[in-house]
């Protein structure tokens, strides 16, 4: 039976030796036959010159010739057949292959659809994995004897945790009845403050009557005490005691011009403790240590912990408060003004320069007027610091003229002014911003500002130019721009050479103005850049035009003072002839600037007044200066 089998096995080994062995076999023969029939071909081909003489020699050839033909004929099918057969086990051999190959790629599936199932079963996390437990010690110590008894929960941890699952279920059933009985409470001190509202609301008719009957009586106690009452509580408060000498003198200067002629001044004394302002600039701690920075340095920066605090009331919606802080190390006082009630958006531009150039056009109160400073910081190895609100405040030289510090060089002497000039420009300023305040409300509307009733209003609206008030350009926008800006501007850097902006104080702004005409092809846009300087309107804004005139909708024409004498007259124009006629016929040789609340309105309006009188201007190329004069001084009144 074995060697059944051996023979088995073996005979397709042998039947595939023999094959090839044959093949070689006929291979051998079919080159012996075509060698043969070469030979046979040159003999008939030398034979046939003769074929007379060599008539049997033909015959015999054409017999074997015709021999081996059939010889190669026989073996050509035999190769014929070899190759069939080759093809056949070739194919029989590919289907078992394709076979084989799917059935692995099936094995192969099942594995990895196996491997998942696996590792998803390893994965399987119970929700009662999820929650957060007490743990074993506390469940010992506070769960019914029936769920902890050691007997059965010892050696099982599964039923341990089943029990713990069950005193949890208890747990928040319990705290889920209390949290019912606590919404029960809720709804009812609901309905309770509700009934007291309703009585609170029928007693207000009758509160309003009783105070509308006592209003003379409460009027009239108020007159004759509060002032009193307000005063004595500043004259024995006992911090006065306290306060450093600069600040003695400045609040007891205050409280006499409070006494005298200030009844919209009122002025107190803050800790440091009180003071939120000055803790959250100086960064200091409870202890009054500093966190942040060199301790060295740090401590030439620190603050007296009593502060004079100074308020205006300019109107029932605008208050200004002055903080006053000395500083010890450096013998000088800073200042921080806050205004309220400001509406623009250019709230914080308005603020942040309020008290510049008050009395002085170069004092920006960013460098200390001590000049021990710089030599106590150079001590330390550092250069002087740059004062600012979120850096101790400002220390202004006529702060110090008001306190009696004495380090004013001699060139200010001329700064030194009593108390209640210096109070006066301060509320002067402070309405100048909330009418500025007012006037950038409506150019962020993109509307006209409003001008005041006085003189500003009467010198415009009955001057030759009122027939065109009613013919005014489009008003585009207007927004504010940064130096970066309009820094690299030719006609601009003007004013950038002669030092007439300041980068960090001066406020920037750009209107847009559009021309009537209704052919959208040839229209007119004129932009106007404002700078308005920190101590306006003692300082008039300067603007600054762009006239840019587009042709036939692709051609454009940009204007600028540089190169447009109208321009420049116009420009011109707006900063000089914006003044009170009344006060120049007077004959007063000065104007007080800090009286044009609404300047900076005029100047809008007068400028969108002009903008057609400027398009005339421009579009006659053959203007002379004589006509060019006479068209612009119509803005002149």
């Amino acid at each position: 039976m074995s060697n059944n089998v051996d023979m088995t096995e073996t005979s397709p080994m042998e039947e595939s030796s023999t094959k090839i062995h044959q093949q070689k076999e006929d291979d051998d023969h079919h080159r012996q036959c075509v060698d043969e029939l070469r030979t046979i071909f040159l003999q008939v081909h030398r034979y046939q010159q003769e074929p007379d003489k060599h008539k049997d020699e033909l015959s015999q050839l054409h017999a074997r010739g015709m021999h081996l033909c059939n010889k190669l004929r026989s073996l050509n099918r035999n190769g014929r057949m070899r190759i069939q057969k080759a093809r056949e086990l070739t194919a029989e051999h590919r289907n078992r292959l394709d076979d084989q190959t799917l059935e692995q790629q099936n094995l192969l599936y099942e594995l990895s659809h196996i491997n998942r199932e696996i590792a998803r079963c390893e994965e399987f996390k119970s929700k009662d994995q999820q929650l957060e437990l007490v743990s074993v010690e506390d469940f010992y110590a506070n769960a019914p004897p029936e769920l902890t008894d050691s007997n059965v929960t010892g050696n099982d941890p599964h039923r341990l945790h089943l029990f713990q699952l069950d005193w949890e279920l208890m747990q928040r059933e319990k705290l889920h009845d209390d949290c019912k009985a606590l919404q029960t409470e809720i709804s009812d001190l609901k309905k309770q403050i509700v009934r007291r509202r309703k009585r609170l609301r029928s007693l207000r008719p009758k509160l309003k009557q009783v105070v509308k009957s006592t209003e003379p009586v409460r009027r009239y106690i108020e007159s004759q005490f509060d002032d009193t009452n307000n005063l004595s509580q500043s004259i024995n408060n006992p911090l006065i005691a306290k306060l450093s000498d600069p600040l003695y003198v400045l609040y007891s200067l205050v409280l006499a011009y409070q006494q005298c002629d200030g009844r919209h001044v009122t002025c107190q004394i803050e800790s440091k403790e009180d003071s939120s302002t000055t803790n959250s600039s100086m960064d200091t701690n409870s202890d009054g240590i500093f966190i942040n920075g060199d301790h060295q340095h740090q401590s030439l920066m620190r603050p007296h912990p009593l502060h004079v605090k100074m308020s205006l009331i300019l109107s029932p919606d605008h208050t200004g408060e002055l903080l006053f802080t000395f500083l010890p190390h450096l013998n000088i006082v800073t200042i921080q003004g806050k205004l309220t009630g400001l509406k623009a958006q250019q709230s914080q531009t308005l603020t942040s320069t309020l008290l510049h150039n008050l009395l002085d056009d170069n004092d920006n109160g960013q460098l200390s007027p001590n000049p021990t400073t710089d030599f106590l910081f150079q001590q330390q190895g550092k250069s002087s610091p740059i004062f600012s609100d979120t850096n101790g405040g400002y220390p202004y030289h006529w702060i110090q003229q008001l306190c009696k510090c004495q380090m004013v060089p001699l060139q200010r002497q001329e700064l030194a002014t009593d108390c209640s000039e210096i109070i006066k420009r301060l509320t002067q300023r402070m309405r100048a911003r909330i009418a500025l305040d007012r006037i950038l409300i409506n150019l962020e509307k993109s509307e006209m500002p409003l001008l005041a009733e006085g003189h500003e209003t009467t010198h415009i609206l009955n001057s030759s130019l009122r027939r065109s008030i009613n013919n005014l350009p489009i008003f585009r926008s207007c927004r504010e721009i940064s130096f970066d800006d309009i820094h690299k501007y030719e006609n601009i850097q003007t004013l950038i050479n002669e030092n007439l902006i300041d980068r960090i104080t001066t406020s920037i702004y750009e209107c847009k103005f559009q021309s009537l005409s209704q052919d959208e092809n040839n229209k007119t846009m004129l932009y106007a850049h404002i700078f308005i300087p920190p101590n306006y309107p003692q300082a008039r804004s300067i603007i600054l035009l762009k006239l840019i005139s587009t042709i036939n909708g692709n051609k454009t024409i940009e204007r600028t003072r540089i190169n447009s004498e109208n321009i420049k007259i116009f420009e011109r124009s707006l900063i000089f002839d914006v003044i009170y006629p009344s006060m120049i016929s007077s004959g007063s040789g000065s104007v007080d600037l800090s009286q044009h609340f609404t300047l900076l309105a005029q100047q809008i309006w007068r400028l969108s007044i002009g903008f057609p009188l400027l398009i005339d201007a421009e579009s006659n190329l053959t203007c002379t200066s004589r006509r060019r004069q006479t068209l612009l001084s119509r803005l002149i009144d």
